[in-house]
């Protein structure tokens, strides 16, 4: 019986290890998603009323990117210690330290170890994937919304 109770918590042991960086994950995800989108609706108004009431497509889509790009990279750069964090979890190459790691702990670990340059490390890479990622992503959703709301207009 001894031996079927430890094959099981080896097995679950063994499932548990795929979800190692989860909490990281989400812990980098919801400020990033929050912040970014807190920034984006503000920079884009401001953005749409400078290029005025006459802009063309070409500057709404522009407008649009420029939002998405600066807001995807502040959101980019605020939340990069969460995403060193997950990132060290994840390639954590001990199975059981990496189920015992939290984030808090995994986030000391990185200052003790290697201070404000560790918390940030990636932060060119990770904010020049980011800003123009969000900002494809943005302009993409405005365009097919403008398209489907413009379709719709011409059925009724």
């Amino acid at each position: 019986m001894v031996i079927i109770a430890d094959i099981f918590f080896i097995t679950v042991q063994n499932y548990r290890i795929l979800w190692t960086g989860l909490s990281s994950q989400l812990a980098r995800d919801v400020p990033f998603s929050a912040i970014c989108w807190a920034t984006l609706e503000p920079i884009r108004r401001k953005l749409l009323v400078s290029v005025g009431d006459e802009a063309g497509a070409g500057s709404i889509l522009g407008a649009n990117f420029a939002a998405g790009f600066v807001a995807g990279s502040i959101a980019a750069a605020v939340t990069c210690p969460l995403d060193v964090a997950k990132t060290r979890r994840q390639i954590e190459k001990d199975p059981v330290k990496s189920l015992k790691m939290t984030t808090r702990q995994t986030l000391r670990e990185i200052w003790r170890d290697g201070g404000m340059k560790g918390l940030f490390a990636g932060l060119g890479p990770r904010v020049g994937r980011t800003g123009p990622s969000v900002g494809i992503v943005v302009s993409f959703y405005e365009v097919v919304k403008f398209a489907l709301h413009y379709r719709r207009e011409d059925h009724e």
